[in-house]
């Protein structure tokens, strides 16, 4: 039987980018129950330490049995929460980050993103911060592409079709990305005249 799962307020913060939006539900793992996890592991796999020796080719099982044991132990301790589901974007390049179901992790968690590089934090948000306006901005500086109101579990976000990038659909973002829009489709528009021209 599951514990109840907690849904805290999250987001997702890398240093000069603007909070990104995530949702994850936590179980909690309580204190006796991690501290006899770890014991376990401890008391087991340095219990069966000294008769690995036995089995050839002898000196590797030991320390094996050594490290697996610290390893546990230093897992079950430090987790406090056990993820049920998580969803979250990166605030720098706005492609979807992962994280395990069923892994241990504490908060602030720090992730990475396989896209851009980058490590961003996912923390609990502070309610009553109130957040700065985002810029729209393209995951690439570059980018050409257009920009498409999408759902992402259960809200809207803006997409570019170039490079991937992924915004929360706010009113004035949605007027910054259709006068972008307007914009690349005239500039579009012209190359292909100049084209016929040439």
């Amino acid at each position: 039987m599951h514990a109840p799962s907690e849904a805290p307020p999250v987001q997702m913060v890398l240093r000069a980018y603007p909070p990104a939006p995530a949702r994850v539900a936590l179980e909690y793992q309580p204190l006796p129950s991690r501290v006899v996890k770890t014991v376990a592991s401890l008391v087991l796999f340095w219990a069966l330490a000294p008769w690995s020796v036995l089995v050839p080719p002898y000196y590797p099982w030991p320390v094996l049995c050594m490290c697996t044991g610290a390893y546990l132990a230093h897992m079950f301790w430090t987790g406090r929460y056990r993820v049920r589901h998580f969803v979250g974007v990166c605030p720098r390049c706005g492609r979807q980050l992962r994280l395990g179901v069923g892994e241990r992790i504490n908060l602030p968690h720090t992730l990475t993103c396989f896209a851009c590089h980058f490590e961003p934090v996912l923390e609990v948000a502070d309610p009553a911060r109130v957040p700065e306006p985002e810029p729209l901005r393209h995951a690439v500086a570059d980018c050409t592409g257009t920009w498409t109101e999408e759902w992402m579990w259960d809200d809207r976000f803006l997409a570019c079709d170039g490079c991937g990038a992924r915004r929360p659909a706010t009113d004035d973002l949605r007027r910054l990305a259709h006068a972008e829009n307007e914009r690349g489709a005239l500039l579009r528009q012209l190359a292909d005249e100049g084209r016929f021209l040439s």
